[in-house]
């Protein structure tokens, strides 16, 4: 029953990390979607600048060509990332219990990704063996197959039952009296497991067999979380020097878009080096924003790991005894 309980807390934290990872990807396409419109709109001056040209006779058929091509490439990424953000719709209203598209007005807003917090208390390996329900339901499972070895051992000693009936025939007070109305008197009878041909001993060998498996189950349940674990703190470590090389590659893009705009005023660079100037601008947002997206859904990865999210109940007195 323990176990049971905490495979249902177990299923909890899958479906809130489940949860979790599609709300951050629906935002990150969000943004995504949002930048790539606005890439989208500064290629098209581009493409009109460049054809311009061409009928000038000032840039030649292949600087339209290149345009037209870098165009319809973010109009398929663009198609992709809404795409992408119909299907996190509908699986955030399946993961809520609802029909798709019933979360669709809700989410349908773009939002920034929520980031994750400045500090985690990771604790010790200790705590996370407690943390985890998965290897609670392990080790509940493990103290249960332990358990069954000593039930199916106790058969091979002998058992007392009463064989007969105990009764005393008759409704009426006068049928109460008369002690020779007794019917049968129960006798004890001892019934002794070892004449079973080995059907005990096969039971308890089972019993064993199944205690093996509960304990190797039990260490590979361990592993894994401390697997997990180790996993998700290198990638969120990771991830974290992702987003702050992004973010530098950011600073410089929006400083050189600033400058490109600037000369382009004071007629020192064209119209269309500043408009790629402005493009290379929103892409490195957009790549900022989907690392931020990336290390917010490590972290998730984390808390799934390590039971952050996840509050073990109190044990009882009977739980901690056959611990």
């Amino acid at each position: 029953m323990a176990a049971a309980a905490y495979n249902a807390a177990d299923a909890q934290v899958q479906l809130t990390s489940q949860i979790a990872d599609a709300y951050t990807n629906l935002r990150d396409r969000q943004q995504r979607a949002a930048a790539l419109g606005r890439a989208l709109d500064l290629q098209r001056q581009q493409l009109d600048l460049a054809q311009q040209r061409f009928r000038q006779g000032t840039a030649p058929a292949f600087a339209v060509g290149q345009a037209n091509r870098a165009m319809q490439a973010t109009t398929n990424d663009l198609a992709v990332a809404e795409a992408e953000i119909e299907i996190y719709l509908n699986a955030l209203a399946v993961l809520a219990g609802e029909a798709p598209g019933s979360l669709d007005a809700l989410l349908a807003e773009p939002r920034d990704v929520p980031l994750p917090p400045q500090s985690v208390a990771i604790g010790d390996p200790a705590s996370l063996l407690r943390r985890r329900p998965d290897i609670r339901a392990a080790e509940r499972n493990l103290a249960a197959a332990t358990a069954r070895i000593g039930g199916a051992e106790a058969a091979r000693f002998p058992r007392i039952s009463f064989m007969g009936i105990l009764g005393i025939g008759g409704t009426s007070l006068d049928d109460l009296v008369a002690g020779g109305d007794v019917s049968k008197i129960a006798v004890p009878q001892l019934q002794w497991g070892v004449l079973d041909f080995g059907r005990t001993s096969a039971a308890v060998a089972q019993a064993r067999a199944g205690r093996d498996e509960a304990e190797a189950q039990y260490r590979q349940v361990v592993l894994s979380a401390l697997r997990d674990a180790e996993t998700a703190l290198a990638r969120f470590a990771q991830q974290r020097r992702t987003v702050a090389a992004l973010a530098e590659i950011k600073r410089a893009a929006d400083e050189s878009a600033v400058l490109m705009r600037q000369r382009h005023e004071h007629g020192v660079v064209s119209l269309g080096d500043s408009l790629e100037a402005e493009r290379q601008r929103v892409l490195a947002e957009a790549n900022l924003r989907s690392a931020v997206a990336a290390l917010t859904g490590s972290y998730v990865a984390i808390q799934k790991s390590l039971g952050l999210g996840w509050t073990y109940p109190a044990e009882t007195t009977s739980t901690r005894l056959s611990s």
